[in-house]
């Protein structure tokens, strides 16, 4: 085996502008505007659309620092990987202890809402006792979420990208139901009463500081930049985007819960179902228990169907937000292991998950520990110190979240500012505007918001850097980032085959398989004047970062070695590329495109056995939606000699390709292509004589020696399943192209590919209209 061929490893960038915009969305319309608003409108009425405006102009100027990062840096890591990157100094540390305290923090307010609502609204419906501590749901949902990480399972995007959808259609229908009550006057009187001195412009700043969490969701694009489809171009347009769809978002969802509010009606409401037992109690209940106004005020405004689907969609987004920050947060702390930021085992993948556990377990842990300190040892107590007061709560540990958060993004924006001067001739996708003045705005408007967050949780905030700083010093061994930066590229250089018109893609999976596939592959680019392009994928949990996938690619390229030095000994062009990925059919699929392949060919063992799966997820996957030929080769068999190619036909632009394969083989092997149709023993003349016509047809194409023969039999698959094991190889075309189609290439190639002893290849043409609309019914 040649060990001479080059194969590049690239990352799976499967995710378009479309996409990161609703990354952006998912991540800032969750908990937030479910608990943060009504929140917002009991501290400052209207005053809160200020609020909210001002922490989103806030992290727009951030964002700008995030948006250039990303497309120098597309790693893993957030911001820490941005400030490591650039400065020379373990300093940088304290920014990656801000993020991993933050992180969790923000999860354990999603799941302490979570609680809250559930207790509040669930425990009456299922009858659960009081008795229940309220925070059983939260702990058991961690647990869930915790487990579901450690699994690495795809299902976790799709339940991401599901659970976004549900909640922007529920937003929409809680808006359609409460701007129907807009009135003018209670918008102007409610901001008249909010901002009329200092003490007001207090409160809107403490309410910007505390709504911030919910912006810092620009930072979910960024974190996947590694993932994005040309993120220098696409990672800005995806945060601005998604930043302003999301302030306006909120501004009605503020109005929505003033008008309530403000009308006796709903006050009423609240009456008779809290404890409040007046209007005056009930108006007291609003400013207490603001977390829970949008759940009232969507049981005021659609009723107790339209109530209960709030609640549910809200419970669902908190646990889709929570799950979305402990995987940020576990991948922070991998990227600070990898700069011995802290201790070398949490960047630790296990050995057959894949997924980085240790840095999930530690994450989930300080999510437990935020959780019981903050709203259950702790929750609405009020203890001196000192003479100073210290509140907890929901509220405070929103709070707290912001200090770590703020305090990071501090050090981002002045990260850009040393970037600029230590590395001029970098390439910039996108170049923060004005600089140092952009960044200068920024880290002012960071620290005017870090400094109103409410007293506790600056100093809880403070106490946890000087451990952080503790920790360092005592504990760790303080060894620089030099490792991180050896094994860990922050670009994989991205690999181009030669220029041919015509490209076959190979997608090896098995090492056993390599010589019979290159065998059929080397066969038709020598016919069509092409090349081959060999692949193989690494397969990650979406839980492991894709640069982690570069530890895996050695015994890849192993394989891909051996197969491009096989092509290489027949004289045909060839080159390798191992892809990084969670999804094995999408990074074949995205392979074929990114090199406009004209056709694939993949391994099939026949041992598929689930009903919803007919050659196999991946393969099913493929065949149905590649934007090219594709061709399927049943593995195992060996065919050192091959004599005689059989080819079953009726006719069409499936059993064409078939025999365009067959000819090209058999004139490769010095082979001869039988042509053979089947017709019942009860056929008239006529059917006789239009199958020796649908074979002549066939023929004309065919350069090698051609053999034609109609078969006779009453089932059509027995009958050619008998006639296959006859031949060396047989290639048969796809005989069904219906829309909504359960079967891959048919009944009758399937049944063949799964009885014959011999090699099988089914082959399906590309057909651009159907595939198009069967790609867009696939992935609705």
């Amino acid at each position: 085996m040649s060990s001479d061929h080059h194969v590049d490893a690239e990352l799976d960038r499967d995710i378009g502008t479309i996409g990161a915009i609703s990354l952006g969305v998912g991540t800032m319309i969750a908990a937030g505007i479910f608990v943060l608003s009504g929140l917002a409108v009991s501290n400052v009425g209207a005053a809160a659309i200020v609020a909210f405006l001002a922490a989103a102009i806030v992290a727009s100027f951030t964002a700008f620092a995030y948006a250039e990062f990303a497309a120098i840096y597309p790693e893993s890591g957030g911001g820490y990987a941005y400030v490591a990157n650039v400065f020379d100094t373990d300093l940088t540390y304290i920014v990656g202890w801000s993020m991993i305290l933050g992180y969790p923090a923000s999860a354990a307010f999603y799941l302490a809402s979570f609680s809250d609502w559930f207790a509040r609204f669930i425990y009456p419906v299922l009858d659960i006792p009081a008795a229940v501590p309220f925070w059983v749901s939260g702990v058991l949902v961690l647990g869930l979420l915790v487990g579901i990480n450690l699994k690495g399972t795809e299902e976790t995007g799709k339940f991401q990208i599901a659970v976004t959808s549900l909640k922007v259609v529920l937003i929409l229908l809680f808006l359609y139901g409460g701007l129907q009550a807009f009135r003018a006057d209670v918008v102007l009187d409610s901001l008249a009463a909010n901002t009329q001195g200092f003490a007001d412009l207090r409160s809107i700043g403490l309410t910007s500081a505390l709504v911030f969490i919910t912006f810092f969701g620009f930072e979910a694009i960024a974190t996947n930049a590694e993932e994005i489809k040309e993120p220098g171009r696409t990672v800005p347009r995806a945060i601005f985007a998604s930043m302003i769809l999301v302030t306006v978002v909120y501004a009605f969802v503020v109005l929505v819960i003033v008008f309530a509010v403000h009308d006796e009606s709903f006050l009423r409401l609240l009456v008779a179902n809290t404890e409040a037992g007046s209007l005056a109690q009930a108006e007291a209940f609003v400013a207490s228990h603001g977390e829970l106004a949008m759940g009232y005020a969507a049981q005021y405004y659609l009723g107790d169907v339209g109530f209960y689907v709030i609640i549910v969609g809200a419970l669902f987004s908190m646990l889709s937000a929570a799950n979305a920050t402990i995987l940020a947060g576990s991948r922070v702390k991998l990227a600070m292991a990898r700069r011995d930021h802290l201790p070398t085992g949490f960047e630790d993948l296990h050995d057959s998950l894949n997924t980085p556990y240790k840095s999930v377990l530690l994450t989930g842990g300080i999510i437990l520990l935020y959780i019981m300190g903050f709203t259950v040892l702790l929750g609405g107590a009020d203890p001196a110190v000192f003479g100073l007061h210290f509140h907890f709560g929901i509220e405070a540990l929103t709070h707290f979240a912001d200090f770590m958060l703020l305090s990071g993004l501090v050090v981002v924006n002045l990260a850009v500012v040393r970037s600029r001067s230590k590395n001029p001739d970098i390439d910039r996708r996108f170049r923060v505007p004005f600089v140092p003045y952009v960044p200068a705005v920024a880290i002012l408007a960071n620290l005017v918001l870090l400094f109103n967050v409410e007293f506790s949780s600056f100093v809880l905030g403070l106490a946890a850097e000087g451990v952080g700083v503790a920790f360092w010093f005592f504990v760790l061994s303080g060894t620089g980032a030099e490792r991180a930066d050896e094994e860990m590229p922050t670009v994989l250089e991205e690999h181009q085959p030669s220029e041919r018109d015509y490209r076959i893609l190979v997608s090896i999976a098995n090492p056993a398989n390599v010589d019979q596939l290159m065998r059929t592959a080397v066969d038709l680019a020598r016919e069509n004047d092409g090349e081959v392009l060999v692949t193989s994928v690494v397969d990650l949990p979406a839980q492991t970062p894709l640069s982690e996938g570069t530890q895996y690619a050695s015994a890849h390229r192993e394989t891909l070695q051996r197969a491009m030095a096989f092509a290489a000994d027949e004289d045909v062009p060839v080159s390798g590329t191992v892809r990084i990925g969670h999804d094995v059919s999408d990074a074949i699929l995205h392979t074929i495109t990114q090199y406009e392949c004209d056709a694939a060919l993949l391994g099939w063992s026949n041992t598929s056995r689930r009903h919803d799966i007919v050659l196999g997820s991946t393969i099913d996957d493929v065949v149905q939606n590649a934007s090219c030929d594709v061709y399927v080769e049943k593995t195992g068999e060996t065919r050192e000699n091959i004599e005689s190619v059989l080819v079953p036909t009726a006719g069409g632009p499936h059993a064409e390709l078939a025999a365009a394969a067959a000819n090209a083989v058999a004139r490769t092997e010095d082979a001869t292509v039988h042509l053979v149709t089947v017709v019942s023993p009860n056929a008239d003349d006529a059917e006789r004589e239009q199958a020796e016509q649908t074979l002549e047809e066939a023929a004309e194409p065919i350069t090698a020696p051609v053999e034609r023969d109609v078969l006779v039999g009453e089932d059509i698959p027995d009958t050619l399943v008998a006639a296959a094991n006859d031949h060396d190889i047989t290639f048969v075309g796809a005989t069904r192209e219906g829309l909504l189609q359960q079967l891959v290439f048919g009944a009758i190639p399937e049944e063949i590919g799964r009885n014959a002893d011999t090699t099988v290849v089914m082959a399906k043409r590309s057909l651009p209209v159907t595939s198009s609309l069967r790609r867009l019914v696939s992935r609705m």
